[in-house]
């Protein structure tokens, strides 16, 4: 079944609010003596995910709450199975976010959705805490579809820096591009996947002029450019029309890993790209390919005479 995947986009909103706590992240815990896990992906003041419990076999289910920072209180509920074993139900979530020394957890207690499980459960809630593990997460259709939700309701994200990328128009001028941090989740989605090196370019230039088309027929591909993991092109819609920046390279700033990252897989899986990369007299051409596990690397190193 094919979905979009425009994460990218939907993680920038981490950036237009200023937010005391990102809860994106794995948490690990344990309720009723059973090992459990939460994945969650924190947008404006809504998270969404899934959970996985074990403990009588296994139950993973999607996820969404609310996070209201003032109260630091996470509530949240199951709204369908992924998959399960016999004997396991929907479930919904009180819990309170709180930090120690460098742990973060999330306590509170787990109750029955469903009438039906209610009633087994004679209605008592369980004791559950989760202890923040990692930042990074995986994915699943429900996380993706959410993000698409959210990237239609809000096209234009604000960041606090001026937007560096156009999706319409090709930059004329090719200025020298501005790079920004990646907000949490953006950062996060990146590391998530692993970076295939598809080749390592050596210039005395001074400069490098970096060309972005769409790889083929246009299909709605579109993809987001980091340099040296820094944000430089946001959501770019790949077309005939060439996209270019200039990115300045130097004795002191001397390597450039540049990371192209599928936003999405357009309507002919994969995400593919043409980059053509001016260094100097030196011309480079090359086609690229990334998708939602992989990610295409070009390394560019500056040398001396």
């Amino acid at each position: 079944m094919k979905f979009k995947y425009n994460l990218i986009l939907a993680s920038l909103f981490l950036s237009a609010v200023s937010f005391a706590q990102d809860l994106t992240g794995t948490w690990e815990g344990t309720v009723g003596g059973n090992g459990c896990k939460l994945v969650i992906f924190h947008v404006s003041d809504s998270c969404f995910g899934y959970t996985y419990d074990t403990g009588m076999g296994y139950c993973k289910a999607n996820f969404t709450g609310k996070y209201n920072n003032s109260s630091k209180r996470l509530t949240g509920k199951n709204t369908s199975f992924i998959e399960r074993t016999l004997l396991h139900s929907l479930s919904v979530y009180k819990l309170t976010y709180s930090k120690r020394g460098d742990e973060e957890y999330l306590t509170g207690r787990a109750a029955a959705k469903t009438v039906g499980a209610k009633i087994a459960s004679f209605g008592m809630p369980i004791p559950i805490t989760y202890r923040k593990v990692k930042n990074s997460i995986d994915t699943t259709k429900f996380i993706a579809a959410k993000i698409d939700a959210y990237n239609d309701e809000k096209e234009k994200i604000e960041t606090g820096e001026k937007n560096i990328a156009s999706r319409v128009e090709p930059i004329k001028d090719s200025p020298v591009i501005k790079s920004i941090d990646p907000s949490p989740g953006l950062r996060s989605i990146k590391e998530s996947r692993t970076s295939k090196l598809i080749q390592t370019i050596e210039t005395t230039a001074d400069s490098i002029k970096l060309i972005l088309y769409d790889n083929g027929e246009i299909d709605g591909d579109t993809v987001t450019v980091f340099d040296n993991g820094k944000l430089i092109i946001d959501r770019l819609a790949l077309s005939l029309k060439p996209y270019e920046v200039s990115i300045a390279i130097n004795k002191k700033d001397s390597l450039h890993n540049i990371e192209l990252m599928a936003n999405n897989l357009g309507s002919i899986p994969p995400n593919t790209a043409y980059m053509l990369i001016l260094a100097g007299k030196e011309r480079y051409e090359l086609h690229l390919s990334s998708d939602f596990s992989v990610n295409a690397q070009v390394n560019i190193k500056f040398k001396t005479e």
